[in-house]
């Protein structure tokens, strides 16, 4: 994945936002997904070998100049995706706007919380019903919780430098409003905080945003996704 040692990274341990942060959680979430993150100086991009090949290009806080060649770029390959971390969303956005590309999400975030305090224990399960399996992968960490034999739910984790993030923590339809997102995180807090972390880092839906600032998750950026 990326040069990310602790010595480039400052104050960055701290988990403060920034480049190297964002960079941290693009090689964790390619880590659970199989992907190959690639790092041209501009952008990271990924390919997303589970979505047609689709080819998504992630960019820190960019200037006005870098975000106008970005989207350029973007709107001339139907196969493209740009998405950008920022704290002025608002403002790209209108800026980006004469070019006519579509905007097709703007309610994701960046979140991050310290794993101090966390709950080392494997957590109950909410009901009897439900069981849980662990998978312990070379790169991933992953639950998947059950019903009779139907998934209930499931999400992944992996670690990188210090940080656990989290990836897909999904609720199937039929099983939501039981505490299942709730549980899921839990479960792959207490199997993951035997490693050396010191933070956590994941991509929130505006559904997941909910859930996790009850769980003490923090918000750092918007997170908008733009294409042709």
């Amino acid at each position: 994945m990326f040069n990310t040692s602790h010595t480039a990274y400052g104050h960055f341990m701290n988990a403060h936002l920034s480049e190297k942060l964002l960079k941290t959680w693009i090689s964790g979430w390619s880590s659970c997904r199989s992907y190959q993150p690639h790092d041209d100086g501009r952008t990271v991009s990924v390919s997303l070998t589970d979505h047609g090949n689709q080819q998504e290009h992630f960019v820190y806080e960019p200037t006005d100049e870098l975000i106008l060649s970005l989207a350029t770029e973007t709107r001339a390959d139907p196969n493209r995706l740009l998405t950008v971390a920022t704290t002025r969303m608002d403002e790209l956005l209108d800026l980006l706007s004469p070019l006519g590309l579509r905007v097709i999400d703007n309610h994701q975030a960046l979140m991050t919380v310290n794993m101090d305090g966390q709950d080392v224990e494997d957590p109950r399960p909410p009901d009897e019903v439900f069981s849980i399996t662990h998978l312990h992968e070379p790169t991933c960490r992953r639950v998947i919780v059950t019903a009779d034999g139907e998934e209930a739910a499931r999400g992944s984790v992996a670690v990188e430098q210090g940080f656990a993030v989290y990836d897909r923590i999904l609720t199937s339809e039929k099983f939501r409003r039981r505490g299942l997102g709730s549980y899921v995180m839990r479960a792959l807090t207490s199997a993951v905080l035997q490693d050396d972390v010191e933070h956590g880092l994941l991509m929130a839906s505006a559904d997941g945003q909910q859930l996790y600032q009850y769980l003490g998750w923090e918000h750092l950026a918007d997170v908008f996704v733009v294409r042709a």
